[in-house]
């Protein structure tokens, strides 16, 4: 989504000349508009316009238009939908809804519904959740991220992820097995301390200091935390390297978020599902998918 959104700032400069425009011409000649014609345009009739823009936005816009020739054309669309969303969206949710109506009739028809939408969920955060998003680029990206499949591409020889000893014995079980220890973890929580001790007490001695620092942080959690740990650690098993190595970054990434923007992903998340199918966003730190706090 970075890329889109590079591309809107580009032919923001070539073609518009935002602030001073009228609402209704901005509406008719957005950066997403401008780009869909060129998309559309026979080889010939798009290497004459591209002749005429400066080097450096001509050198982005074929490199863009490659990408997005490359693709196909669900997704195409999709991620053009989804830039051209945050692209109305953004300059409202700075505004009161008594003041929208101007801005909200400049929108296409059909993207009014989905804006429309995103307003009235944003309108239910909390002013501090909104700060914190409205400060954080990422953050603002995710109210219109786009549901992709295969969003992980493969890695290039050499790169694939260092995956943790147990990490890599999980992913030599079959689903029969995983299910079964995922039962038998689930039901340790079930019994009595006295028991618990007695399970503890009965792993080699190398593994049980480790086992009861892991088992008492995952006590702490609320039920549902719990089933949505499980969750992840099933589907972390039938990941790909390429989708391993993502998942890992994105745990580091959550780790050094502020407890701040941490709250503002979790109610972002939750209140601005996906949309409908495609357009690439980044994947969001792990567990947000399961965890509705």
């Amino acid at each position: 989504m970075r890329r889109e959104l590079q591309l809107c700032v580009l032919l923001l400069t070539v073609v518009l000349a935002r602030a001073a425009e009228p609402a209704d011409a901005r509406a008719e000649r957005s950066p997403i508009a401008a780009f869909r014609i060129l998309l559309a345009m026979r080889t010939d009739a798009r290497t004459t316009e591209l002749a005429a823009k400066p080097a450096r936005v001509r050198e982005v816009l074929t490199t863009r238009l490659r990408e997005y020739d490359a693709l196909a054309p669900g997704e195409r669309e999709a991620r053009l939908r989804a830039t051209e969303l945050h692209y109305y969206l953004n300059p409202l949710l700075n505004t009161i809804p008594a003041t929208r109506a101007p801005q909200l009739a400049t929108v296409p028809e059909g993207l009014g519904p989905l804006v429309e939408e995103r307003l009235a969920a944003w309108d239910k955060l909390p002013a501090e959740i909104q700060r914190e998003v409205l400060t954080n680029e990422r953050l603002l990206k995710a109210m219109t991220r786009p549901a992709v499949p295969n969003a992980f591409p493969p890695l290039p020889p050499g790169l694939e992820p260092n995956t943790p000893d147990n990490v890599a014995h999980w992913q030599t079980l079959d689903a029969r097995q995983r299910e079964q220890l995922l039962d038998n973890f689930t039901h340790y929580f079930r019994l009595d301390e006295r028991t618990k001790t007695k399970v503890v007490a009965a792993l080699p001695e190398p593994k049980r200091a480790e086992a009861t620092r892991t088992l008492g942080e995952f006590e702490q959690l609320t039920a549902e935390d719990r089933a949505a740990c499980l969750a992840a650690l099933k589907k972390l098993g039938q990941m790909s390297q390429a989708e391993q190595a993502q998942f890992y970054a994105n745990a580091e990434q959550w780790k050094k978020m502020p407890e701040s923007e941490r709250a503002a992903w979790r109610k972002v998340v939750i209140e601005f599902p996906p949309l409908p199918p495609g357009a690439g966003m980044p994947p969001l730190p792990p567990g947000f998918h399961e965890a509705k706090r």
